[in-house]
């Protein structure tokens, strides 16, 4: 328990609540902490040391807990919705220590409050489960009439329409690369008519591209219609072509470089990093994300900001913003629309001749999705370490040259000097874990990345 205090304190920020919360046997739980801290968490609480644990719905979505009683009250998933049957049964569902008890206690607090339980607490059903597109098609008017709509709509409709948008992308996607969507999967759960009328109207859609199929099948998430549009952009640019070309993030203008992306990608591919005036705040979580800046450093940054702008101070606010901003804009949006933004221009810059501007460096999806630009932290991630750990070593190392073995024999050369470097325990024993073999006690960590 003291050591995931002292991870929480030293890994996020002092005044993360965590750690004096932990200390007396409570925690939380939720999806955009570290790896490192939720699975330590996880494993805390299996085990028993955690006796209370405060959770968000991310326990529905792959996290293999349980427990004696689970308490609810008007339990919401994603973006503040109720939660729909399925769902609060497959939570409750946690109650009962599989192989320790043969049932659970299931407690509902204000079960008759409205508020909290508009359609009451959820009956044991049977229900079925659908993928995403199957739902969308269920409306065959709604999504024609948006596939109809699509190339004279505002960003703005398509933020709103953005279940719509995916869908729709992933129609165009199929369609490029099929010449018709009648042959895909999907097309036998619906009505024959449904279908050519969709063929229809996606033909018409797609009239104008002019994209290599190959190019839309590697983004299928993000709209042909809109990358076709993100190249027509790029052709009527007047400045340099170097100008459209995402800045190494030692670049002095780095910041200013993927600002001006962001931009493009908002007014093009998608609003993914809407509002505009927020735009500073997302391209600086980026490049610290891509420079290996570790969580506490980002927070600590942010603090002095605010500080200095003479605004108030709210730790545990700062900390959970931090790291939503890390996972929702540097790890989700960034890597899909900038990967998707690079190949356009890669396109761009082949059509007027120019293609040696844009060299194959780095994979930019991957180095942004885990937060990587060195060879050092690219070794240390793919030995199988959580970022928190990887830039912990990489900030006591000090080199950004290292191979995978040259981080291996460096930990064997100082893997007694860490502790005392002040790098935490938990962090200590994952390095030993990956890079030296060693099982800690009680077995494996199983650290996911």
């Amino acid at each position: 328990m003291a050591a995931l205090a002292d991870l929480s304190r030293k890994g996020v920020h002092p005044g993360y609540l965590l750690a004096p919360l932990v200390e007396r046997g409570v925690a939380f739980h939720y999806g955009n902490m570290p790896s490192l801290l939720r699975s330590e968490i996880e494993r805390l609480f299996k085990s028993g040391k955690i006796r209370f644990l405060v959770c968000t719905s991310t326990l529905i979505e792959g996290v293999n807990l349980s427990c004696r009683m689970i308490v609810l009250r008007g339990p919401r998933k994603g973006s503040g919705k109720h939660m729909l049957a399925h769902d609060f049964w497959n939570l409750a569902g946690r109650a009962g220590r599989w192989g320790d008890e043969f049932q659970g206690k299931i407690v509902c607090i204000d079960p008759h409050d409205e508020d909290a339980w508009p359609q009451g607490v959820p009956k044991r059903q049977r229900y079925e489960i659908k993928r995403e597109t199957d739902a969308v098609l269920e409306a065959p008017a709604q999504i024609l009439s948006f596939l109809k709509a699509r190339s004279g709509m505002s960003m703005d409709e398509i933020g709103r329409d953005s279940k719509l948008e995916q869908v729709s992308s992933y129609l165009i996607s199929t369609f490029l690369r099929e010449g018709s969507v009648s042959g895909a999967a999907f097309a036998k759960r619906h009505d024959p008519q449904f279908v050519a009328n969709l063929d229809a109207a996606l033909a018409k859609l797609c009239d104008a591209n002019r994209l290599p199929a190959t190019l839309v099948a590697r983004h299928p998430g993000v709209s042909a219609i809109a990358m076709q549009s993100l190249l027509e952009f790029f052709g009527q640019h007047v400045g340099e072509p170097e100008e459209l070309i995402l800045a190494a993030t030692e670049d002095d203008e780095a910041v200013v470089s993927t600002m001006f992306v962001m931009k493009a990608i908002n007014d093009h591919l998608y609003p993914a990093f809407k509002p505009d005036d927020l735009l500073y705040g997302h391209a600086v979580t980026v490049q610290r994300w891509l420079r290996g800046w570790s969580l506490a450093r980002m927070i600590k940054k942010r603090i002095e900001n605010l500080q200095r702008s003479g605004k108030e101070v709210n730790i545990p606010l700062v900390c959970r913003q931090t790291m939503e901003m890390v996972e929702q804009t540097a790890r989700f949006a960034a890597p899909k629309y900038i990967a998707a933004y690079r190949d356009v221009l890669k396109l761009h810059l082949q059509q007027i001749g120019r293609d040696e501007l844009l060299q194959e460096t780095f994979d930019i999806g991957l180095a942004l999705e885990f937060g990587i630009s060195t060879p050092t932290l690219l070794s240390l991630m793919e030995l199988g370490l959580s970022r928190m750990s990887a830039v912990a070593l990489y900030e006591v190392i000090a080199r950004d040259d290292l191979d995978q073995d040259a981080c291996r024999d460096w930990m064997r050369a100082n893997a007694e000097a860490l502790e005392g470097a002040g790098v935490p325990t938990i962090i200590v024993r994952e390095l030993r874990e990956k890079l030296l073999n060693e099982t800690p006690p009680g077995g494996t960590m199983n650290q996911e990345v």
